[in-house]
């Protein structure tokens, strides 16, 4: 491994590496990348806000994920009870405009005080969203997402219901949310919070897209909640994480518009992927789902590419007659402890221009 770090740029010429030995530097390259210029962003796109969620718990940062969307172009920096200099300078370097947003900032749950100091310390305002319970801040950001409506229409008549307590089946919904802004609300296995449920009864014309198998959000939920809503209650599902981010990718539901709807070979789709087991490498790859290529997730492994996800990759890059465009491309997050070299060679054989 050594000698693969010495030798190799980590790029291959249709996957790109956000490189970072820990979260918080894989954080700062994608946001570099996203949001380009020195000393300070300079781009059109720039953030109008940013989006504070605490790094230990990924139950707010999926939360937080609908208020990425526009018009608040606000991308979720996840944070320990203090701000690094490093964060403190990317901080700095984004310089959210807040333009026609409440605050600069949005500080999700539990987000220290002393960070909050921090980032006034800095001239930005603060708006709180939600305390340190989880399922009751899934709520109140929803609720803040609904009465502070997205550019999007999706964002308005549907939302995603996650497990609060397992990750990894829900991850590849993150992104979506941060594409459309459609709020996400948490739900444990076997009972839906009564927050939640308030929520619903509250809200009974929405649609509710769950996402995850019955492992993670039961049967039984699921019949609780469609008898709650005049909506409807679509269920995106999979026999593994790996094949719900599969099957996420591909879904699209005309009616709503929800959906990535990548499911005709031969358009150049590109793809985000992280390991199954790193959900903070999970919401930082939503910013490129959010800005530029618009890349669903795929999971991985660190050592393997799931065959579920190799067969869907070939479904959608089908031998060509010609070496004209359009061509597919993978970002991969983090250093090669989180997807080895030969995991990326891999997935850079899956995508590239197959030719006659």
């Amino acid at each position: 491994m050594d000698e693969v770090n010495r030798m190799f740029s980590g790029n291959t010429v249709d996957t790109t590496r956000i490189w970072g030995d820990h979260a918080i530097s894989v954080m700062i390259n994608a946001l570099q990348m996203a949001y380009p210029g020195f000393p300070k962003s300079t781009v059109p796109w720039r953030p109008n806000a940013l989006v504070i969620a605490p790094i230990q718990a990924f139950q707010f940062a999926f939360t937080s994920s609908s208020l990425v969307h526009h018009p608040n172009n606000a991308p979720v920096i996840l944070v320990p009870e203090k701000l690094t200099e490093d964060l403190s300078k990317e901080i700095f370097r984004l310089s959210p405009a807040g333009k026609d947003v409440e605050a600069q900032t949005f500080l999700i749950g539990p987000v220290s005080e002393i960070v909050e100091h921090q980032l006034k310390a800095m001239g930005l305002t603060t708006l709180r969203i939600g305390n340190a319970r989880p399922y009751e801040t899934s709520v109140s950001v929803s609720e803040y997402r609904l009465a502070h409506s997205p550019m999007s229409g999706q964002g308005r008549k549907n939302v995603f219901l996650l497990s609060g307590e397992v990750y990894a089946e829900g991850m590849a919904a993150v992104g979506y949310a941060m594409h459309e802004g459609l709020p996400v609300l948490l739900s444990k296995r076997m009972e839906i919070p009564h927050e939640v449920q308030r929520f619903l009864i509250e809200h009974p014309t929405l649609n509710v897209f769950i996402v995850g198998s019955e492992a993670s959000i039961s049967r039984e939920v699921e019949a609780q909640i469609r008898a709650k809503m005049k909506g409807s209650v679509i269920r995106i599902s999979g026999l593994s994480p790996y094949e719900i981010s599969v099957n996420f990718s591909y879904f699209f539901d005309p009616h709503t518009g929800v959906g990535w709807g990548r499911n005709q070979p031969g358009k150049g789709d590109a793809f985000s992927s992280v390991p199954a087991n790193d959900w903070q490498l999970g919401v930082i790859s939503g910013l490129f789902s959010h800005l530029g290529k618009h890349a669903p997730l795929l999971l991985i492994d660190r050592n393997k590419i799931p065959q579920v996800v190799q067969n869907y990759l070939r479904y959608l890059n089908p031998v060509k007659k010609s070496s004209q465009p359009p061509y597919m491309h993978a970002f991969v997050f983090g250093n090669f402890d989180s997807i080895s070299y030969e995991t990326q060679v891999h997935l850079e054989e899956q995508i590239i221009l197959q030719e006659h």
